[in-house]
Formats: C-alpha cells, sequence, structure tokens
C-alpha cells in the first residue's frame, strides 16, 4: 500500500510539472496570425497542346496550400495560424484592385504568378511595406534590371536554368549545339538566356533553326524532324519550346543520334516528380496524397515561399514584415527545401539561390551546380545573374 501510494504521489507530481511546463511554454509564445494572398493569372491552354502535357488548373495553387497544411501542422503547438486567400483573375487591374483590398484588410505577405508588366504594377499598386514573392516569372531582367522593391523570387530564372544545362554540357564534353527554337515570347526569353550561357561557357551552337510550322507532328515527326535536324555534326539538339508545341517529339526523331536538352529530353527545372533524393519523397507523397497528380516547379516556387515565411516565423515567434524580412536576408536564415542544400536569398536581387535538377521523365540525372565551376561567394551563385550582372541592389 505504501508502495503504491509513493507511486501515485511522484506520477501525480510529474502531470503537474508536465503541465506547468506546458502551460509555461505557451505563456511565452504570443498567438501569431498570418495571412498571405496569391494572385495569379488564369492557367493558359490551347488545342495545340497534347492533354498530358497540359498544366494543371491549379499549377502553383496547390503548392502554397500544401506549404500552408505544413506550416499549421506544427503552428498549432506553438500558437502561430497561417491562412492563405486566392485570387485567379485574367486581367491585371482586377488582380490588384484585390490585392489593395487585402492589404487593408491587413495582409501583408503576397505570392504572385504574373506576367513582367503585372508584377511590376502589383508592386507599384502596393506600399512597400508588403513582401512580395514571384513564384511564376522566370524573366531575366526582373533579377537583372528592373529590380522590384521588397520582392523575392522563388522561381528560377531562366538564366539559372541555361547556366545549369551548360555545365552539363561542359561535364560531359559536348561542346556543339543544334539549336532549335519556338516564336512564343517566353521561348524568345529563354532563348536569349541560353545564347548568353553558351557564350559564358565557350560552347558553340553549329546551326540554328525556328520552328514556325503548324504541323501535326503526332503524326509526321518520324519523317520530318530528322530533315530538320540535318547538319554535318553536333553533340547535341538543344530546344527551346516553352509550350510543348513541338519539342516532346525531337527525342529519337533527330537527324544523328544525339541527345535532346532544354525544353525536352534532358530538362533543368525548379522541380519534378522524378526527384526523391534529401526526403523530397515525403513531400511528394504529401502533395500527391492532396491533390492527386505529381508536383510541378510551379508548386514547388509557390511552396517554398510560403515555407520561407513559416522558417522566419517559427524562429522569430513574430508575424510582422519588419521584423519577418530583415531576418530572411540575414545569414542567420537557411531553409531545408528537399533539395540537398540550404538555400538562402541572393541580397541583390531577392533570388532564391537553389540547386537547379536535371531530369527526364523517368529520373534524375544531375543537379547543378557542378563540381568544379566555383564561386568565390557560394557555388550556388554560379547559376543565373550575379552580383556583377545586376543592376539591382535591393537588400
Amino acid at each position: 500500500m505504501e508502495k503504491a501510494s509513493t507511486h501515485h504521489k511522484i506520477n501525480h507530481y510529474i502531470a503537474r510539472l508536465c503541465m506547468g511546463l506546458l502551460v509555461f511554454s505557451f505563456s511565452l509564445r504570443a498567438d501569431v496570425e498570418v495571412e498571405m494572398g496569391l494572385l495569379r493569372f488564369p492557367v493558359e491552354t490551347t488545342t495545340a497542346v497534347p492533354a498530358y502535357l497540359a498544366q494543371p488548373e491549379n499549377n502553383g495553387e496547390a503548392g502554397a496550400e500544401l506549404a500552408v497544411n505544413d506550416a499549421n501542422g506544427t503552428g498549432k503547438f506553438l500558437g502561430q495560424k497561417y491562412t492563405l486567400r486566392v485570387e485567379t483573375n485574367d486581367t491585371s487591374s482586377a488582380l490588384n484592385a484585390t490585392a489593395k483590398s487585402w492589404y487593408d484588410d491587413g495582409l501583408r505577405y503576397f505570392l504572385a504568378d504574373l506576367d513582367t508588366p503585372s508584377l511590376q504594377a502589383l508592386r507599384k499598386a502596393l506600399p512597400d511595406d508588403a513582401l512580395l514573392f514571384n513564384v511564376g516569372n522566370q524573366d531575366d531582367d526582373l533579377r537583372r534590371t528592373l529590380c522590384l522593391p521588397n520582392t523575392l523570387h522563388t522561381a528560377l530564372s531562366y538564366s539559372m536554368r541555361a547556366d545549369a544545362l551548360a555545365q552539363w554540357m561542359r561535364v560531359r564534353r559536348l561542346d556543339n549545339a543544334f539549336l532549335v527554337y519556338g516564336e512564343s515570347g517566353a521561348d524568345n526569353a529563354y532563348l536569349d538566356a541560353i545564347k548568353r550561357t553558351l557564350k559564358k561557357y565557350n560552347l558553340k551552337t553549329v546551326k540554328e533553326k525556328v520552328w514556325n510550322f503548324d504541323t501535326d507532328l503526332r503524326r509526321t515527326a518520324s519523317a520530318e524532324l530528322p530533315l530538320f535536324t540535318q547538319a554535318s555534326d553536333y553533340d547535341v539538339v538543344l530546344v527551346v519550346d516553352e509550350s510543348n508545341l513541338f519539342g516532346q517529339h525531337l527525342p529519337y526523331n533527330t537527324w544523328l543520334p544525339r541527345p535532346v536538352i532544354g525544353t525536352h529530353g534532358l530538362r533543368a527545372d525548379g522541380w519534378h516528380y522524378v526527384i526523391e533524393q534529401w526526403a523530397a519523397l515525403q513531400l511528394q507523397n504529401r502533395f500527391t496524397t492532396l491533390f492527386d497528380r505529381p508536383m510541378t516547379a510551379r508548386d514547388y516556387a509557390a511552396w517554398v515561399a510560403v515555407r520561407s515565411i513559416n522558417e522566419a516565423v517559427t524562429v522569430l515567434n513574430k508575424g510582422d514584415v519588419e521584423t519577418v524580412l530583415p531576418f530572411i536576408m540575414s545569414d542567420k536564415f537557411q531553409l531545408a527545401a528537399y533539395k540537398g542544400r540550404k538555400l538562402t536569398y541572393r541580397p541583390w536581387n531577392g533570388q532564391l539561390r537553389q540547386t537547379v535538377p536535371l531530369f527526364d521523365s523517368q529520373a534524375l540525372v544531375a543537379s547543378a551546380p557542378f563540381e568544379g565551376f566555383l564561386h568565390p561567394r557560394n557555388e550556388l551563385d554560379s547559376l543565373g545573374i550575379d552580383e556583377a550582372q545586376s543592376q539591382c541592389r535591393q537588400f
């Protein structure tokens, strides 16, 4: 009896101690509510693109939603709550009006998946104390000359993707490229980055051709593309077709039996469903369970934007931009984001430093930067617009 009584007293004491510690820990943490808003254009659809290559309607939005779910999973134990508003509209003025309304409601964190003029207009429409994350626009000018205030870029730039491909070509000693490209605005922007990169890495374009046909290649690819890619010699076919109008038919249909790289074949982008290393399979599974489709590069860019906010708020236990932004841009901020390295933001233009996976439809082939491509500050800065190439001095 005496022994049982002693055990009872000890258990009672431990229970009271644990309860006291729990109450004490919560008393140290004030409730923090973080509201975020995503502004986006509807996903463009065209009958010329095969259904299996079409973008999902919630492309990008789903990544932000997953990150909010993840943040609230731990936030509920820390007295933190995260919410996301989403506005999809095809007019910039309507999105700006929504953003201003959200700002008046107290919202200060904005994610945007917009073209460059619309992104500039949104930034001008919002006061400087609003923090903007660009989660979809790859325009190099945003990182080089336009320099929007209090704007961070989690989407890869065209130059980051191009540099990753060029480093791979250098490592594999594939120095001569047959360049094939489309005519869309995105094609032209990526093409400009590709040409700068080839020159920077001393790689040669042996021939270049524009694809400006409306042929249905599903029936004629094996006859037309070998003739289209005819040349004396080349090491790779480098294709730029952001709209998926013809590039998917190039592999195995070139004049010479050479690898196809670029927007098709071996690709460089921010994310892909084949990535399972560095515990990424956990992220892939959580996403697929929620949305019944694979995670895209746009989804990842939106996810990592929300994760950046979440990481800062978790460490600081404060949700105001005036406290969060300086921390994100400081040496203390290092984000674990399933890419094999801690991620940080470049202080001159707000671009997220990150590795760039290279992959085909079935496997992760490599991850840039490659060994041997050194940089005096950070090897990740060998990808994209470096400080010396940028007019931006934002942070």
